[in-house]
């Protein structure tokens, strides 16, 4: 079974009395376990795929699922739930809670969801980031590298089918950026959520297995990357030609 399943998504937004189809047509799949990316240049709608992705915004028509369970129609309260158990997201911008320590911000998504994070998770999760000698840390005193390193953490906290990330290095500088991705490959092989990664650069997309190009609004194609920048590069600029 795919951890995500996306088939024929299409969403549309009316801006002065234009209609703009941002998504026309998009399928991808995810298998349970993978690293997958989706890159495309600015404004071919990678941003609002993932928004439709994570049920953060409905589709005009298509569908959404994971593990084998629409998110499409769903009501809200079971979207929530379903999102905080199954579906772990990481922004651009971390989203953390400045006054809250690197382990409590791991910790909120099983708080919100009246649990806590087991033990032996919330240690492996602080080691597979780097961060057990900062868990104490409040993350208003955090590096940029290390507060995204937190949110990625928080994201595996209740141990999801898919991790969406949205061009998560945007703001690292690229030592930082590198040791991201690093994080990422090292959970993905250790704990074994599926994770699709946004992103405009070759150097991070190269940590993933597979990349999906998207190009006006549809996927135009996927290759394996090797994890090499220059295969990655090469690849999407052939597409984009």
């Amino acid at each position: 079974m795919n951890a995500l399943q996306a088939t024929d998504l299409r969403k549309s937004f009316r801006v002065e009395g234009r209609v703009i189809d941002v998504l026309r047509g998009v399928t991808l799949a995810v298998p349970e376990g993978a690293f997958h990316a989706v890159m495309g240049p600015s404004g071919a709608g990678k941003s609002t795929l993932l928004n439709l992705l994570a049920g953060l915004l409905p589709p005009d028509s298509g569908e959404v699922s994971v593990k084998g369970r629409s998110l499409v129609g769903l009501p809200d309260h079971e979207l929530t739930l379903l999102r905080r158990r199954s579906v772990g997201i990481v922004f651009q911008d971390c989203n953390l809670i400045p006054t809250l320590t690197v382990a409590q911000n791991i910790a909120l998504p099983a708080l919100l969801d009246g649990r806590d994070v087991p033990a032996e998770r919330m240690e492996t999760l602080l080691r597979l980031v780097g961060l057990t000698h900062r868990r104490n840390q409040p993350a208003d005193r955090l590096s940029g590298g290390e507060a995204q390193r937190t949110a990625i953490a928080r994201a595996f906290a209740m141990a999801p089918d898919i991790i969406l990330a949205d061009e998560p290095t945007g703001n690292l500088d690229s030592p930082a950026a590198a040791e991201f991705c690093a994080t990422l490959t090292r959970l993905n092989r250790e704990l074994g959520a599926a994770i699709l990664l946004i992103s405009h650069d070759p150097q991070v997309a190269a940590a993933a297995d597979v990349v999906h190009i998207l190009r006006d609004g549809q996927i135009c194609g996927a290759f394996e990357t090797g994890h090499d920048p220059a295969t990655v590069s090469a690849n999407y600029l052939e597409r984009m030609a």
